[in-house]
């Protein structure tokens, strides 16, 4: 007997007790049943209503791969506050030949009728998190229409308490930044050069990391600094609600209906006076208008996502963040782009064509040679066997067939003749004929021979990898293939290397110890 528990808690308030308590009911039932000690997964300071958590695809995946035969939990809401969820991984586990077992609530799978006792007590725990949900959402609404601070605490100021609730008080050192960002946001600075500047200024970050031009950028949402209506004195609250994407399982922010908005004056907390958050807000009003007329003529708006060969596959090297498209025609490394040259050094420019030629003639150079083909040969193989018919179900046809055939020429024996009888027998008959004609088919299959030109196909579609018209399709076979590609400087020369394993060493050597990327290639 393999047995697994399962533990979990949600609130960050809670403590690592929670977890053992949970762990401690669960040894405590197994010893009773004589069964050996489970091993332990478990989640954190986690919501039950998500289904990523580390835990729990770990304990999944080991049940999946037969590595459990029964599943611990303290009670069924450990396992998933989302009724559904519940109810798939019930069924999963049952799939994968596991007993799920709540100790303090007593649901057993293996019991009959556990379908209602599970379904129940998984709806139950998502009426609670919603019940929860709106209590919460109650107080914190009390809290805003005081002018205290119910969400997070922005850049610039930091909160104490008065034994009500929590005040927000500005943070001079950080204030300054906040004027000066703002001040050269209207003075036509993009939220990239600003981001750059503050960098090379060393202001302290929101996070204590580098700042990026999305800390700034004035959403809609009022999220970015430079849209955020508390440094002009005003708190906005119930604005957004994160919602769960019920497909994906993933939350993303949306916006309420404006009469949902609470909002309360806070002239203690104005950092940016009416006259420059006007011009800030009038400049973010007049940009996100063009992007939008620009999505309406069927334009990418700048910071787009325009999608080509190698987006999302490359990586610079030294600092190991992502080389995007920066401009129409190149690619540089984004943390460069959104914080300057504090957040990394690397200013270089590569053409797009550039990277897609040489890294394509990579690829094509190590897929047309005999392995590549083979392997090419190897897949249509499977795949035309796949398409083979079950003999066992010709054979089945056939003997239907004769059956009725028999029968018809008994009755014929016996006298009964009706006026069909002679079309239905030439049927039967012609089905037999049909039958045995696909097996001596079946008999003599060979793949090999439905592909009399595989080698010529195979280096078309080779050769066409860089006139492929679904790139999105053709950058998922790269990405199988080569997986990420780094770029690194080294010797005056930018070299790509592949860290997949997805092609032979071949292709690996053809783009690290091959031509490379010479600094002329870039036109420096």
């Amino acid at each position: 007997m393999r047995t697994a528990a399962y533990c979990r808690y949600s609130s960050d308030q809670q403590r690592e007790t929670s977890i053992r308590d949970q762990l401690r009911n669960i040894e405590g039932y197994c010893s009773r049943m004589g069964w050996p000690a489970p091993a332990l997964y478990q989640d954190q300071a986690i919501s039950g209503a998500r289904n990523d958590r580390p835990g729990y695809v770990s304990m999944l995946a080991a049940a999946e791969q037969g590595a459990v035969d029964v599943l611990l939990v303290d009670d069924l809401s450990r396992l998933s506050r989302d009724h559904i969820e519940c109810a798939q991984v019930i069924r999963r586990l049952k799939f994968a030949g596991v007993r799920v077992i709540g100790v303090s609530d007593g649901t057993d799978t293996a019991r009959d009728g556990y379908k209602l006792e599970t379904g129940l007590r998984g709806l139950m725990s998502e009426l609670y998190l919603d019940d929860l949900a709106k209590k919460t959402h109650r107080g914190l609404m009390g809290q805003a229409l005081a002018g205290y601070s119910a969400g997070g605490l922005p850049y610039g100021y930091h909160s104490i308490t008065d034994g009500k609730g929590h005040k927000r008080v500005v943070v001079e050192d950080e204030a300054r930044w906040i004027r000066y960002a703002f001040e050269r946001y209207a003075a036509g600075a993009s939220s990239r050069t600003i981001a750059a500047e503050l960098n090379e200024n060393g202001a302290p970050s929101p996070r204590g990391k580098a700042w990026k031009h999305s800390a700034l950028y004035p959403d809609a949402k009022g999220v970015g600094i430079l849209g955020n209506p508390i440094y002009n004195g005003r708190q906005v609250w119930n604005r957004t609600v994160w919602v769960k994407d019920p497909a994906t399982g993933r939350r993303r922010r949306v916006m309420r209906p404006r009469d949902e908005w609470v909002i309360t004056d806070a002239p203690e907390l104005k950092i940016i006076d009416d006259n420059l958050w006007r011009a800030c807000e009038a400049r973010a009003r007049a940009k996100r208008s063009e992007s939008a007329e620009k999505r309406r003529e069927g334009r990418a708006p700048g910071g787009g996502r325009e999608k080509y060969l190698f987006s999302g596959l490359l990586r610079y090297g030294v600092c190991g963040g992502a080389f995007v498209i920066v401009d129409r025609n190149n690619y540089g490394c984004a943390a460069h782009k959104d914080g300057g040259a504090c957040a990394c050094s690397n200013s270089l420019k590569v053409r797009r064509s550039t990277v897609e030629n040489v890294l394509l003639a990579g690829v094509k150079e190590a897929l047309l040679n005999e392995d590549g083909f083979r392997r090419f040969e190897s897949e249509c193989r499977e795949i035309i066997k796949s398409m083979r018919p079950d003999p066992a179900q010709v054979k089945r046809r056939r003997e239907q067939a004769r059956r009725e055939r028999d029968n018809i020429v008994a009755a014929i024996k016996a006298g009964i003749i009706t006026p069909t009888m002679k079309s239905e027998l030439e049927a039967a008959e012609d089905r037999i004929q049909e039958a045995d004609d696909e097996l001596r088919a079946i008999a003599r299959f060979e793949p090999a021979q439905m592909l009399p030109r595989a080698r010529e196909i195979y280096r078309d579609l080779v050769t066409r990898l860089d006139s492929v018209e679904d790139v999105a399709v053709a950058r998922e076979a790269l990405r199988e293939l080569i997986g990420d590609v780094t770029l690194t400087p080294e010797n005056g020369a930018l070299t790509a290397e592949v860290q997949s394993a997805g092609l032979a060493d071949a292709l690996q050597m053809a783009l690290v110890a091959g031509e490379g990327f010479e600094p002329s290639t870039f036109g420096l």
